[in-house]
């Protein structure tokens, strides 16, 4: 069992001799077996292996074609993790599982007349990180706000990465308020978190789009999607680092209007029953 107090690639190191005394691996044999790991193709490792005495362990670095096989592999790898809807870099939803989880979602609402609302999620500025810091400092950025959506959001909900910068937060059974409650929540702690790329912290912001349909209309996907892509357009018009919302989608004009008509009376109401209300 390797210590995971230590540092990466000291703990596979220690992970692999342990593997070994337990296979108890001749030092010499006629048959040539391999036990092989993907790893980072980092070209210490070579060294790292040679002083561990670990010399029956190979390192195949994947790039260019030395090891076609290796590599296909690899790939057909990735083109699993595509099909069965996962983002290979953060381990969200992809834009198919997003899609899956939306028709579920739907389907749910419809059946049980419960309300379902999806945020659109873009980080602002996201080109200059790339730029300014290349884009294995971007990955990071993108990897450190996929465990942030993970962390907030329900077992029931769904995140996903349905762009380069651009995410997804479908929400089931959660009606505007309560979902811009946990969106402020995640927006806040984006703002605080913190990359270090090098000798720079890079600080971010996502700018945030909702609709919302409260369980009185079958959802439309389509609309849904779209309503929230313009809410996210009038946040990065705004001046970015906001959430705007679009109107309900269900909400009638005739149901906005007696909402009105209630508030008004009840305002009334209380006004003329409570004597100290009244003008001095």
């Amino acid at each position: 069992m390797a210590n995971h107090n230590l540092p990466p690639d000291e703990a596979l190191l220690e992970e692999l001799e342990t593997l070994e005394k337990e296979l108890r691996l001749p030092q010499a044999s006629s048959e040539v077996a391999a036990l092989v790991r993907l790893i980072g193709s980092d070209p210490s490792w070579a060294e790292r292996l040679r002083q561990k005495k670990l010399g029956q362990w190979v390192v195949l670095p994947l790039q260019g074609d030395k090891f076609p096989a290796l590599v296909g592999l690899k790939k057909h790898i990735e083109h699993l993790t595509v099909l069965q809807g996962l983002d290979a870099l953060t381990g969200l939803a992809n834009r198919r599982g997003f899609d899956q989880a939306m028709a579920m979602e739907v389907e749910r609402s419809s059946r049980f007349k419960t309300p379902l609302t999806l945020c659109i999620m873009d980080l602002d500025n996201f080109k200059a990180v790339n730029d300014s810091h290349g884009h294995p400092c971007g990955d990071d950025v993108l990897k450190a706000v996929a465990s942030i959506l993970l962390a907030e959001m329900r077992m029931i909900d769904t995140a996903a990465r349905i762009g380069g910068e651009e995410f997804a937060l479908l929400l089931p059974g959660t009606g505007q308020a309560r979902a811009l409650k946990l969106l402020e929540r995640v927006q806040a702690v984006i703002q605080g978190f913190g990359i270090i790329c090098g000798d720079a912290r890079i600080s971010m912001t996502m700018s945030m789009g909702v609709a919302s349909y409260r369980g009185k209309l079958t959802p439309d996907p389509v609309k849904l999607l779209a309503e929230a892509d313009k809410a996210l357009y009038r946040a990065k018009r705004a001046g970015k680092n906001r959430i705007e919302t679009s109107p309900i989608l269900d909400l009638v004009h005739g149901e906005e209007q007696s909402l009105v008509h209630q508030n008004e009376k009840r305002f009334l109401f209380s006004s003329f029953s409570d004597p100290s209300s009244s003008a001095e």
